[in-house]
């Protein structure tokens, strides 16, 4: 015979729920850890480095291929029709470029620039938040440019350079300084507002490219 519970030997009885508590972080998407955060000195020099040196051997081999090409110097000769004529090959760059080995090499170059330039960009906005500096700074790269402008507008073939000319130059200059800056400058140490500070490794997976 089955005896009547208490409303409050039924409430003891219940299994105790205990209220879950959240301590994950949410999972950040890839792009989204690609270009934020930090990231250290050595980081940035081994991967800046990597991902310019791939896509410039690339194109370093079809510039040799050129270089090596018996076409490239071939010289003049006496028409043996005419020996009074003289003919000259003409030789096309395009006919050099577009040989079967240097069309593999220039597309794997295209691919692999392709491919490194969101990595450099990251490793610059990176770095530049491990110095506690915004990203857009990246913006004064675009100094380096100038007197390439400068030279092909008003420089290059005049004996006396305007003005703008030497503000190029000063500009350049300043850029440059900025980038072995940004290259060579401890970052912050400890915490800033860009987060923690990095640690101390290097390591193309997780620091580079922020494969987790």
């Amino acid at each position: 015979m089955e005896q009547n519970q208490s409303p409050t030997s039924v409430v003891q009885s219940l299994p105790s729920q205990q209220p879950k508590i959240i301590t994950e972080e949410p999972q950040r998407s890839y792009l989204s850890r690609l270009f934020s955060g930090r990231v250290n000195r050595q980081n940035y020099i081994f991967g800046s480095t990597f991902f310019v040196l791939v896509p410039l051997l690339c194109f370093t081999v079809v510039i040799f291929n050129i270089l090596l090409s018996p076409d490239i110097f071939a010289m003049s000769y006496l028409d043996p029709n005419n020996p009074t004529n003289i003919i000259t090959p003409h030789i096309s760059i395009i006919s050099l470029l577009t040989t079967p080995a240097n069309e593999v090499w220039s597309i794997l170059g295209i691919i692999f620039f392709v491919i490194s330039f969101p990595y450099v960009f990251s490793l610059q906005i990176r770095r530049l938040h491990d110095l506690n500096l915004s990203g857009w700074f990246w913006v004064v790269n675009f100094g380096s440019l100038l007197p390439l402008y400068s030279m092909f507008t008003s420089g290059l073939f005049s004996a006396k350079p305007d003005a703008f000319f030497w503000i190029a130059e000063l500009i350049s200059l300043i850029a440059s300084f900025f980038s072995l800056y940004v290259s060579m400058w401890p970052g912050t140490n400890g915490l800033n507002k860009y987060g923690d500070k990095p640690a101390a490794r290097t390591n193309l997976l997780s620091d580079i490219l922020q494969v987790k």
